[in-house]
């Protein structure tokens, strides 16, 4: 059960146990009079409509000792007290009907609950008939009990009510003390003056009482009026200052410290954070953080993320107090604000403001915390609109630029047909012209269903580690979705990159005005290669060198240079089919023993100009001309065949599989590592050995097995010879040592050099 409900039980217990007590008392023929009692009950009433604090004990403690140490009787204590205060809440209930209903009378119950404790206290300790310093060391304690009374009551209180911090209990017995004090000598005079004046005397006794009470009872309502002319002269400068000061600033981080000193003259600054996330909620937020935040930037960031903030800020000032703060900034109390920063348009950030001072949660400053943020919010707005008109001026500037590159890299495609030499070529093209950092072209391999990157600008350090890192299909089209779409174009921000790998997305808007954002170093633009209705490759940017997401206008352009791709890619594969259909071996789908070594030169002769490492690869069937020998030469064909549609299968759309001559084959591995060459030829070794040859002639399928022999440029050789010889020393030590393995060119030279 929650604190609220608790205390609202004990409120209504309270109240039944307080009832009980009166009956009971009444029940049992009290000696004081119904006259007596109403008297009493009527001088309680009037000190309620006097009482400064409505949860302390007041000036109602004159006429109720007075009425204990006469009668002697505890019914004059509890009754007088909670048909007095009880009459007085009823009143203001039908007065104020919006008023609370039960804690008002609570306050009844409460303070005749601890009357009534001390005066039963009082009579069990004190003798009607005892002498007087007995008496008024009775009286000690009933001051010393009834303060104690309202102190457990109150700590109670306190610790039930959840808008309420812990119990003051230094401030509150001091103002206690002073009370009771004050209306000692008052209680004498009365108890004197009823003896000779009955209870004319003793009213007549009580009225300085009242008189005082009166006073301070103007005081306090003067205070508070004072107070509050002070606060309302304090919000009207605070109101000054913000126009004056939050619409003037330049920068979001000048604008935000504004508003938070601002805000510190409206209450007290303890700890501050505020998220601001630009007009995409969609981007990582950016932390400002002021006075005691304890929190990291990152626990902040995480926290605003879990709570929605970005796509749902509130609208008007949420308070918590104490324990019950949604993600508390500093240690101790204190009181928290939160409100979203945000216009009609936009949300902007998300404020949380931490104070001690209680005045935060009046209706008044809350409602100017609440301006300040939405003044706020309009500036922000405001300096993005001025930043987007500079971007926009400095992007007509560049678009005469622009098409000139555009006009020259159409130009010096004429002719080409190296596919990553085209694609290196326009990817250099968008990097000036458009000022990317990065640029990646990919192409799809559909053999392996997976995206292979071809071509760069931008990661000379890290490519060759990038471009092994194939993409699978599913990956790439999950971010070629209409969630995604800008023209024809795809924006994928970070939080799009990391939501994708769960199936969430989120819809960016497909106007102009939302391109314009600050860019997140995760974010990505991608552009898919078409080629009539299939995607044959993407192209793919980031980081611009001006930090901002890319205008329509820089879109449209960059689809254009993807546009030259895909005409350049469907020109070189043209080429390539022709020039491969003559390079073809007549039995098999392989390239014939020519293409072979002119492939080879070539492969050398550009992995010479970038210092890259290659493989070569020369493969045997084991025991072939056994299987032409037991089931003739057109078996030992389709077994030629099947191996290279084997090879085919497995190997990169760039490697090159060529019949060397009779059952011997080689594969060239372009932009392939020493280091990985073993692990490669393996690979193949051991899936031709798993694959069955069938074979309708036979009646049965087939096995084979196959050695492999492997050179790396240029360690085993610059040149087509030196590398096809080394790769034959090794085939021929794989057949040595028992066929059906690979064996390195290095091993072997490394055997020999040892003796082995």
């Amino acid at each position: 059960m929650q604190r609220s409900s608790l205390l609202r039980t004990y409120y209504v217990a309270a109240i039944v146990v307080a009832t009980a007590c009166v009956a009971l008392e009444l029940a049992t023929e009290p000696n004081a009079s119904p006259r007596a009692l109403l008297f009493f009950a009527a001088l309680v009433m009037l000190s309620s409509f006097l009482r400064v604090d409505e949860r302390s004990i007041g000036f109602e403690a004159a006429p109720v000792f007075g009425a204990m140490i006469l009668y002697h009787d505890p019914v004059v204590a509890i009754v007088p007290v909670f048909a007095g205060i009880g009459l007085r809440c009823a009143y203001d209930a039908f007065v104020d009907r919006a008023a609370r209903r039960v804690e008002p009378f609570y306050e009844a119950a409460e303070l005749g609950l601890s009357y009534y404790v001390v005066a039963l206290l009082y009579a069990s300790a004190v003798a009607r008939t005892a002498p007087l310093m007995a008496k008024v060391s009775g009286y000690i304690l009933l001051m010393v009990g009834c303060v104690v009374a309202h102190l457990i009551f109150a700590s109670i209180r306190r610790y039930l009510d959840e808008e309420r911090g812990p119990l003051d209990f230094r401030s509150t017995l001091a103002s206690q003390t002073r009370t009771l004090l004050l209306v000692s000598p008052i209680v004498g005079l009365e108890v004197m003056s009823f003896a000779a004046y009955g209870g004319l005397g003793f009213a007549a006794a009580y009225l300085p009482v009242l008189l005082v009470a009166y006073a301070l009872r103007r005081e306090s309502v003067a205070e508070k009026q004072n107070a509050d002319l002070i606060r309302r002269n304090r919000e009207l400068s605070i109101l000054t200052e913000s126009a004056a000061q939050i619409l003037s600033a330049e920068g979001d981080e000048e604008t935000l410290r504004r508003m938070v000193s601002l805000l510190g003259g409206l209450a007290k600054l303890k700890a501050c954070a505020v998220v601001t996330w630009e007009m995409n909620p969609e981007i990582a937020g950016t932390v400002y953080r002021y006075g005691e935040c304890l929190p990291t930037d990152q626990e902040i960031g995480r926290w605003v993320d879990s709570a929605g903030f970005a796509q749902s800020a509130p609208s008007r000032a949420f308070v918590f107090q104490n324990e019950l703060r949604r993600f508390p900034l500093s240690n101790g109390s204190g009181i928290q604000v939160l409100i979203g920063i945000q216009t009609v348009e936009v949300i902007y950030g998300i404020l949380i403001y931490e104070t001690e001072d209680a005045s935060i949660i009046k209706t008044g400053n809350l409602n100017l915390l609440t301006l300040l943020v939405n003044q706020t919010a309009v500036s922000l707005q405001d300096q993005l609109l001025r930043r987007e008109m500079r971007d926009k001026t400095e992007q007509l500037e560049a678009q005469a630029a622009t098409m000139s590159t555009i006009l020259e890299v159409s130009n010096g495609l004429i002719g080409s047909f190296d596919i990553d030499a085209m694609l290196t070529r326009i990817a250099l093209a968008v990097r000036t012209a458009l000022g990317f950092e990065v640029v990646v072209f990919a192409l799809f391999d559909p053999k392996k269903d997976e995206f292979v990157r071809r071509a760069h600008a931008g990661l000379d350090d890290v490519w060759e580690e990038v471009r092994r890192k194939h993409v699978s299909s599913s990956e790439i089209r999950a971010f070629f979705n209409e969630e995604f779409r800008i023209s024809g174009s795809f924006f994928v921000s970070h939080t799009a990159l990391v939501q994708s790998e769960h199936g969430f997305f989120v819809r960016p808007d497909d106007t102009g005005e939302k391109l314009v954002a600050e860019w997140h170093e995760n974010d990505m633009i991608m552009v898919p290669l078409m080629s009539a209705d299939q995607v044959i490759g993407y192209l793919s940017v980031r980081e611009p060198h001006d930090r901002r997401v890319p205008t329509m206008e820089k879109l449209k352009t960059l689809e254009i240079f993807a546009v030259q791709a895909v005409t350049a890619l469907q020109s070189a594969r043209q080429y390539e089919e022709i020039k491969r259909l003559t390079a073809i071996d007549a039995l098999t789908p392989a390239y014939n023993h020519r293409y072979f070594q002119e492939a080879l030169a070539k492969e050398i002769h550009r992995h010479q100009r970038t210092s890259h490492q290659f493989v070569l690869a020369m493969l045997d069937i084991d025991n072939f001309k056994r299987f032409n020998d037991t089931f003739g030469h057109p078996v030992g064909d389709e077994i030629l065949k099947g191996l290279v549609d084997e090879l085919l299968t497995n190997v990169r759309d760039m490697d090159v599989v060529a019949r060397y001559g009779g059952e011997e084959f080689a594969i060239i591995f372009p932009e392939t590592r020493g280091v990985a060459a073993r692990d490669a030829a393996n690979r193949l070794r051991e899936l031709v050995g798993k694959r069955e040859f069938a074979l309708p002639q036979v009646g049965r399928a087939l096995r084979i097995t196959v050695s492999i022999g492997v050179a790396v440029f240029p360690e085993d050789g610059e040149t087509n010879a030196d590398l096809i010889n080394h790769a034959d020393i090794a085939l021929y030590q794989a057949k040595k040592n028992g066929r059906n393995q690979v064996v390195l060119a290095a091993d072997v030279a490394a055997n020999e050099a040892t003796g082995a």
